[in-house]
C-alpha cells in the first residue's frame, strides 16, 4: 500500500476532508448524503485506487453507512474491499465488517469464515465495538460446526 503524502501531499488533504465530512454526516444519521462525499473521496483516488492506503479507510466508511441504511448487498463489495486494502493483516475490523454483512444477508458460511479469521487474531476481544449479535452469532455458528 502507498501513503499518497509523498506524490500527492495536497490531494490528500482534500480527500481526508471529504471523507471527514461524509462522517459528520453519518455520525448525524444523514447516510445517504455521507455516501455522496465517500463516492467522492473515492472517485479522486488515483488509479489502481486498491494501491493506496487510504482506500480501506474510504471503503470502510462505504460499509458503515451502507449498513446503517441496512443495505447489506451494496455494502458488501465494499467490505471486500475495505478487507484487501487494509493495511495490516492483524487488522481484524474488515473481518468483522465482511463478516457481519455476510451474516445480515445469511450467507453464513461465509459470515463464520470471515469472524472466524477475526476470532483466530483477537479471540472476543476483536469483536469489542461489534453489535452484540455478532460474538453469539460466531460462538453458535462455531458450535454447529464442531458437532457436525
Amino acid at each position: 500500500m502507498k501513503d499518497l503524502t509523498p506524490e500527492h501531499p495536497e490531494l490528500e488533504r482534500e480527500i481526508i476532508k471529504t471523507v471527514e465530512a461524509g462522517n459528520v454526516l453519518d455520525e448525524t444519521k444523514q447516510h445517504e448524503q455521507a455516501l455522496i462525499y465517500y463516492d467522492q473521496a473515492w472517485g479522486m483516488l488515483p488509479e489502481p485506487k486498491t494501491d493506496w492506503e487510504m482506500a480501506s479507510w474510504i471503503a470502510s466508511c462505504h460499509v458503515n453507512a451502507h449498513m446503517d441504511l441496512e443495505q447489506y448487498t451494496l455494502a458488501k463489495p465494499w467490505a471486500e474491499m475495505a478487507l484487501q486494502t487494509r493495511g495490516s493483516d492483524i487488522n481484524t475490523g474488515p473481518w468483522i465488517e465482511l463478516g457481519i454483512v455476510c451474516m445480515r444477508l445469511e450467507q453464513h458460511d461465509e459470515a463464520f469464515a470471515h469472524l472466524n479469521q477475526a476470532y483466530a487474531y483477537g479471540k472476543e476481544r476483536a469483536f469489542q465495538g461489534s453489535p452484540r449479535d455478532v460474538l453469539q452469532y460466531y460462538k453458535e455458528q462455531k458450535m454447529k460446526r464442531e458437532q457436525n
